[in-house]
């Protein structure tokens, strides 16, 4: 077992040290299949997350985290995050990756890592689709109607609790999906939430997107092998990366507390809106139109509300986390 021989991965990690009063805990890492990974039981031990109380050799449950070998999806703080990479098994013990803790678990644990208060005043909240894009679309049902209507209603939460908001678009009209971020830049604002419905087979739930690190895998991206997987290149949202994960977790939590969904998970991607926002980002993933079930709560209004003030409730459990008293 070596240090993690990055050299800003090493410095990271030092810094997640140092910030987490770990005291002479030191996290070390190994390489498999190309990347560096550290186990999960000295993770938890910085972060003071107890024992594990799984039986099972090929999965770990602490407080706050539980995960399983060869899968992406973890437990954290009782919501579902997709990992950049499997968590590992090697010898009866289970390592995860470096860039997972540097860029989900360290933030996620530490309220969105802020080294220095960050006010949270101005929202951007971006109705998905609009004009002849029509986005999902059932008999009774158009994706771009109701992302609208529940845009309409998160802003009047918002407003009520203090903030300013701009929307992307107030009529059914199409909006080039780069002048979305655009719009969030010109007002400066300090959040960019996009609002969309899902489609596909017989899936239901809700999820929310942030954005995919740099030098890490989407969700959606089968692992490879991080030498023919991962995508070097930053994005401007990028400069982002540890409050997007930590808006992203704070609106999903609070949208599976309120609606009682399956939990789809935060995942990542590099959606266009997002991946070039000037401010912390996410897409919320409200449903799926192609579910019977979750259709007729979609087309409640007293549902729709439900979800606005969840996601404003998830807005300023993000706040709280980034302004510092």
């Amino acid at each position: 077992m070596t240090p993690v021989c990055s050299r800003c991965l090493a410095v990271a990690l030092v810094a997640c040290l140092l910030a987490a009063d770990a005291g002479a805990a030191v996290l070390k890492s190994r390489r498999f299949e190309g990347g560096q990974y550290v186990l999960v039981s000295d993770v938890a031990h910085l972060y003071h997350l107890g024992r594990n109380t799984s039986n099972d050799r090929d999965s770990a449950s602490y407080h706050d985290l539980a995960v399983e070998a060869d899968r992406r999806e973890i437990t954290l703080n009782g919501v579902q995050h997709w990992l950049s990479a499997p968590v590992h098994s090697s010898q009866g013990k289970l390592w995860v990756s470096a860039t997972d803790i540097l860029k989900t678990i360290d933030p996620i644990l530490r309220r969105g890592r802020p080294t220095k208060s960050v006010a949270v005043r101005t929202i951007v909240l971006d109705p998905g689709h609009g004009g002849n894009d029509r986005g999902a679309t059932t008999r009774n049902s158009t994706e771009k109607i109701l992302t609208l209507d529940l845009a309409k209603r998160l802003q009047k939460q918002l407003e009520a609790r203090g903030f300013r908001v701009w929307l992307t678009r107030s009529t059914d009209r199409l909006i080039p999906l780069e002048s979305r971020p655009e719009l969030a830049a010109q007002k400066h604002a300090d959040l960019f939430v996009s609002l969309h419905l899902n489609s596909g087979g017989v899936a239901d739930g809700i999820e929310t997107f942030c954005l995919t690190p740099a030098g890490a895998v989407s969700t959606a991206a089968p692992f490879r092998g991080w030498q023919k997987s991962r995508d070097q290149s930053a994005d401007r949202g990028n400069r982002a990366d540890e409050q997007n994960i930590w808006l992203a977790h704070c609106v999903q939590k609070s949208l599976i507390r309120a609606t009682g969904a399956y939990d789809r998970g935060v995942r990542r991607a590099r959606f266009l809106v997002i991946r070039d926002a000037p401010c912390p980002a996410v897409l919320v993933e409200a449903g799926f139109l192609s579910s019977a079930a979750e259709e007729r709560k979609l087309l409640n209004s007293d549902y729709r509300e439900r979800l606005a003030k969840a996601i404003t409730e998830g807005i300023l459990s993000y706040k709280a986390g980034v302004e510092q008293k």
